[in-house]
């Protein structure tokens, strides 16, 4: 709309605010103070024939002083209609994001004032993001060249260009992921029509019987957009010599002969391959790769391993050994080939199921030792879901009433632990007659949703068909609270919970600078001291801390031993005045140190949620911290779950 580009995000930035200041605009764009007061004189120039003027009113900022409403609105309204990219360039991760892909998707060099002006900023700004891209495309064996009067270019071979793509540029939040296209999606997939791509892979799947999540169909198309992408550009993939099976491939040559007629392009074998493996990792189909025996023993030894250091038997638990079966082949025919896996939903597992994520983790490190059968901390994470919902759905059951359709399009791991999870909070109130993903209740009619009396949903329902209520996967404190007034019961049962879990020799207020290790000791000698522990006990903690991290947050940390060795169920609490390096990211300054007596999984189970209920509170973690005695500390955490 004006001269250039760059005038454009200056005036959006202002018009949205009521005041924008020069310090705003200064780090949006990458310019200074003088460069702002020339472009703004530049935008006036056009912007006073058209109704309104940027003004400065000192101290608060620039503001749109309108003029004439109409010839402003009408001017405004034909700026929102133009197709541009500037919405897209808000922060210093989405200008990144742009010039990555910009070097992604050329084989040529590109030069440092072309870049600079695709994202108006500075030269000496991209040379701070220059600085950044080159750190992740290291992760992905690529290289960063640069040639004297050509410019710059990224080299490598195409899996890795893809990998890099869809890793740093393309994954974005996970709720807007799943239900549509993004504005950002569509635009670098410009000459893709997406919904048409979605409606050729859902056929496709349903004509071949497969199923697969929201989530995993969202991968599955968004890998096919940037094959045919990168095809069009004349960049193919070169993947030889995999093992496929028959019926895969019947699946994958018949998304191959809709797209080849539709984009008038030639999939090669390496492409086929390609989309082969994406739909092997986005799938549970059945495959041959993997020694079944092996990983059924493996299975069974973790459901033996959680019975002896937990006292939770699953071991007879059919359906939950059918369903890590066929999601951990999934797993580790993916490592096999090398390819990628994200778990968006790692930190809210880890935060909202800690027991079951604490259980799982140690059980597979136990078991699960040996190349490809080593687990990721996001593999670790879905496992532990299903773990966790066969402990609620063996341990907890009751009857139910109500007929309730359940909505998830994050997947079959996180239905099941969300379907166990209400069973177990509603037990005399719900029936859960169906689990469904976003786009399988979409297509519902009300013959379908016949008897239903309500939907439970993760996702945003256009569908009007069924009163609908909105949850996290999580299911967390105001999400039950909002499907029913049964969140106080939970808490009294909670509160009732203190009085044997904490001790006052247990409590510790360090006011010295001091280092995990210390931190850790000598709350363990406390605990041998008072006979709570045996001398073992330090050594299972400090193995456990080279296993993964056990903060939960940036101030909240949770060491435990490996395994159940203590003669009681007890809390030890350390108040740090100084942070305490715990990791590489993170500096703790509230350490609860569980330790666990064998049998009695029932009691540490309410116990953990008195931990959900302080990680998610950042006013009690720091009412916490201001506790002087073990007296005030049990007040304020009484009172702050209260």
């Amino acid at each position: 709309m004006f001269q250039y580009s760059r005038l454009d995000v200056m005036f959006n930035r202002i018009r949205i605010n009521e005041y924008t200041s020069v310090n705003d605009l200064e780090s949006l764009l990458g310019i200074t103070d003088r460069t702002i007061r020339n472009d703004i004189q530049e935008i006036n120039n056009d912007l006073e024939k058209n109704g309104a003027i940027i003004k400065l009113k000192r101290n608060h900022g620039y503001y749109i002083s309108i003029l004439d409403e109409d010839k402003y609105n009408k001017f405004v309204k034909e700026m929102d209609t133009e197709e541009d990219n500037t919405s897209l360039l808000d922060s210093s991760e989405d200008r990144i994001k742009s010039i990555l892909y910009s070097l992604l998707s050329t084989n040529e060099y590109v030069t440092m004032n072309d870049l600079a002006e695709s994202v108006f900023i500075s030269k000496n700004t991209l040379n701070k993001y220059i600085k950044t891209i080159k750190e992740i495309i290291g992760k992905y064996d690529l290289e960063y060249i640069t040639k004297l009067n050509a410019g710059i270019k990224i080299i490598g071979s195409e899996d890795s260009k893809r990998k890099c793509i869809f890793d740093n540029v393309l994954y974005t939040d996970f709720d807007h992921y799943i239900t549509g296209f993004t504005k950002e999606e569509r635009t670098i997939f410009k000459d893709i029509d997406l919904d048409l791509l979605k409606d050729i892979t859902i056929k496709q799947l349903d004509e071949h019987f497969v199923k697969t999540s929201d989530f995993n169909l969202k991968n599955i198309i968004i890998h096919l957009a940037l094959m045919t992408t990168r095809v069009l550009g004349n960049n193919y993939i070169s993947i030889q010599n995999i093992n496929t099976d028959a019926s895969i491939m019947g699946l994958v040559n018949g998304l191959c002969r809709e797209l080849e007629e539709h984009y008038d392009i030639a999939i090669s074998k390496g492409e086929k391959n390609y989309i082969y493996l994406q739909i092997v990792a986005n799938t549970h189909l059945e495959i041959t790769d993997i020694d079944d025996d092996h990983l059924r023993t493996s299975i069974l030894k973790v459901l033996d391993v959680i019975y002896q250091d937990y006292n939770f038997d699953l071991r007879n638990d059919e359906i939950l050994i059918a369903d890590l079966f066929r999601h951990l082949k999934s797993i580790f025919t993916s490592k096999l080939y090398d390819l990628n896996s994200t778990n968006p939903l790692l930190e809210t597992i880890k935060t909202n199921y800690p027991l079951e994520y604490e259980i799982t983790l140690t059980a597979i490190s136990k078991v699960f030792v040996c190349e490809p059968y080593v687990l990721k901390e996001e593999d670790v994470g879905y496992v532990s879901i299903y773990i966790g919902a066969a402990i609620e759905r063996c341990y907890y059951k009751s009857p139910k009433k109500k007929n309730v359709i359940l909505v998830c399009g994050s997947g079959h791991a996180t239905t099941r632990m969300l379907e166990a999870r209400l069973n177990v909070v509603f037990p005399d109130k719900i029936n859960i007659v169906k689990c469904v993903s976003y786009n399988e209740y979409s297509n519902y009619t009300k013959e379908n949703v016949k008897d239903i009396d309500f939907v439970i949903t993760t996702v945003v329902l256009k569908s009007n068909l069924l009163p609908s209520i909105m949850v996290d996967f999580a299911l967390n404190n105001k999400d039950v609270e909002s499907i029913n007034r049964y969140l106080s019961k939970l808490l009294r049962k909670r509160l009732q919970m203190f009085d044997q879990f904490f001790d006052k020799d247990l409590f510790f207020r360090f006011n010295e600078q001091l280092d995990k290790e210390t931190v850790i000791k000598m709350m363990c000698n406390k605990l041998q001291e008072k006979n709570f522990v045996n001398e073992d006990f330090l050594q299972s903690v400090l193995k456990r801390e080279t296993i993964g991290k056990t903060n939960m947050n940036d101030v909240f940390a949770l060491p435990h031993p490996m395994e159940m060795c203590a003669n009681d169920t007890k809390v030890a609490v350390a108040l740090l005045k100084n942070p305490v390096k715990w990791n590489d990211s993170n500096k703790i300054q509230i350490v609860f140190m569980l330790v666990l007596k064998h049998g009695e999984q029932k009691d540490f189970e309410h116990l953990y949620d008195i931990f959900i209920e302080i990680i998610n509170t950042p006013k009690l973690q720091q009412n916490i911290l201001k506790a002087k005695s073990y007296e005030e500390f049990l007040d304020v955490l009484y009172d702050g779950i209260k």
